[in-house]
């Protein structure tokens, strides 16, 4: 690797190191996002070994996602949490298995609205923050209702 790319790891690993854990959070879910619609072109492309590479990185951060949960403090919500996490971990398996796109899809709509809530709960920590129209609970509903799960989230 050369000089520039030694900077570049170091520049990426100092930057996540000083970022707050929702930023991070966020940018989990931007990772997955991006991997699985990636996953969804290559399947309308046939390439299936470039398929099975972004779905793997999807479920590998789906399951970081679930192992940031603090399942002692975190209630229902994370529990809840939880749930969907496997759901989307078991939707990427079956569309690895049947390089089927649909449920790639349900799953990129699921990370989509979690990441809203996130993006919603860390500007409310910002000093002089608005508030917004939907509320992570109305969210989290919407959630409910696309995995087929029963949800129910407070607070």
């Amino acid at each position: 690797m050369s000089t520039y790319g030694n900077y570049q790891n170091a520049y990426k690993k100092a930057s996540v190191n000083t970022l707050d854990q929702n930023k991070l959070i966020i940018m989990l879910y931007d990772g997955a996002i991006k991997n699985a619609s990636f996953a969804v072109e290559h399947m309308k492309s046939e390439e299936i070994e470039k398929v099975h590479d972004c779905l793997i990185k999807t479920k590998n951060i789906v399951t970081e996602l679930m192992a940031t949960l603090n399942m002692d403090h975190g209630g229902d919500i994370a529990k809840n949490l939880q749930s969907l996490y496997s759901y989307m971990f078991s939707q990427l398996i079956e569309a690895n298995m049947e390089k089927k796109p649909e449920p790639v899809i349900v799953v990129i709509d699921l990370l989509k609205e979690l990441r809203a809530a996130w993006v919603q709960i860390n500007s409310k920590k910002k000093p002089g923050a608005t508030k917004q129209n939907a509320t992570t609970q109305g969210m989290m509903q919407n959630n409910q209702e696309k995995a087929e799960k029963h949800i129910n989230v407070t607070g």
